[in-house]
């Protein structure tokens, strides 16, 4: 049965990725689906795209391309000489988040990220907005207020696992 497990969260694990350069700021809602589909940040998100500066795209690109990556030649905003395609984010056995940058379903950069604490921008956002729906926690540093919920940091250290220092 384990080995089932991995291969169900791999598997989970290679559909889930967004744009590069969407900064999540806001969960959506479900958009009128049943069910909802799965999103690579865990929910539908609003927010900004960083590629142009325009601000936020209209809500039915977000949920279409920004939420979902590969937006390539179908987004106007994308730009042709972009590294990446899509970012994804996973969790690893011992608690540490990684995020992935593809280009043509290929990964072009990968490593550990601090979603609390990452200056790079969407990146972290990303980061946070996968955290917040993972663990059902804001990723912040701080605690949070009692009516809020825990913190990040509470919520894994909790578990026994440290994904910020």
């Amino acid at each position: 049965m384990r080995g089932v497990t991995y291969l169900l969260a791999y598997r989970l694990w290679i559909c889930s990725m967004a744009c590069p350069f969407f900064r999540p700021l806001r969960r959506l809602d479900s958009g009128g689906w049943t069910p909802a589909p799965r999103l690579p940040l865990g929910g539908a998100w609003g927010g900004e795209c960083s590629a142009d500066g325009a601000g936020e795209p209209p809500e039915p690109i977000q949920r279409d391309l920004c939420n979902s990556g590969y937006a390539r030649g179908r987004c106007e905003r994308f730009p042709a000489n972009a590294i990446a395609d899509a970012v994804r984010f996973s969790i690893t056995p011992s608690g540490r988040l990684i995020y992935i940058l593809e280009q043509d379903h290929a990964p072009v950069e990968h490593g550990e990220i601090d979603a609390a604490h990452d200056p790079r921008e969407p990146l972290a956002s990303q980061a946070r907005a996968f955290m917040e729906n993972r663990l059902g926690v804001a990723a912040t540093a701080q605690p949070a207020s009692p009516k809020r919920g825990r913190s990040l940091r509470a919520a894994l250290e909790h578990n026994g696992r440290s994904v910020v220092p």
